[in-house]
């Protein structure tokens, strides 16, 4: 769903109804990225605090971009602020790969496998190949909320593709 420049601007005078908007549009995806960074046990919490520092700067937003993009920024920075306080490592889940009850077992040590890779990755690298593989982003949305010139994008995406396949050869997994 598109947040429409509207309800931005609704919420920022006061209406009543543009925060539920807001969260019902962006609230999932919001949550999906701070749950990639900072793991299950403190997701629900940073999520909360990102909406309530969204709904009290609204006024900032200049609508040079996407607001959905501006959100995803916001929500990053956030969480990596709440990953430094912290000065914990990120934790990336996987969702199960299959549904077959006879290869739950084989998922799993994928899965697994997959979430030691990726808790080697550098936290940038993860983000940025969590916004592209996961949320499929286009690399000008992803160089805005990460901070970073657009043709670095594609390197660094690179970059945390060849390393993650190169912890995975490394831990075991074959091609």
């Amino acid at each position: 769903m598109v947040l429409a420049n509207e309800v931005i601007e609704g919420a920022a005078r006061g209406e009543r109804e543009s925060p539920r908007l807001i969260y019902e549009s962006l609230g999932s995806r919001v949550y999906r990225t701070v749950y990639r960074i900072v793991g299950s046990s403190d997701a629900d919490d940073v999520t909360q605090d990102i909406f309530l520092h969204l709904f009290a700067n609204l006024n900032k937003f200049r609508f040079e971009s996407e607001s959905s993009t501006w959100v995803h920024r916001l929500a990053v920075n956030q969480a990596l602020q709440h990953l430094r306080r912290s000065s914990r490592k990120s934790t990336v889940p996987i969702e199960s790969l299959a549904d077959d009850p006879a290869t739950e077992k084989v998922d799993q040590d994928l899965e697994e496998l997959f979430e030691v890779a990726l808790s080697r990755l550098d936290n940038e690298l993860c983000i940025i190949l969590d916004l592209k593989e996961s949320q499929d982003l286009s690399y000008s949305q992803i160089a805005e909320i990460v901070g970073i010139p657009e043709g670095t994008v594609g390197s660094r995406l690179n970059r945390a593709r060849r390393e993650l396949k190169g912890h995975l050869l490394a831990l075991g997994w074959e091609e």
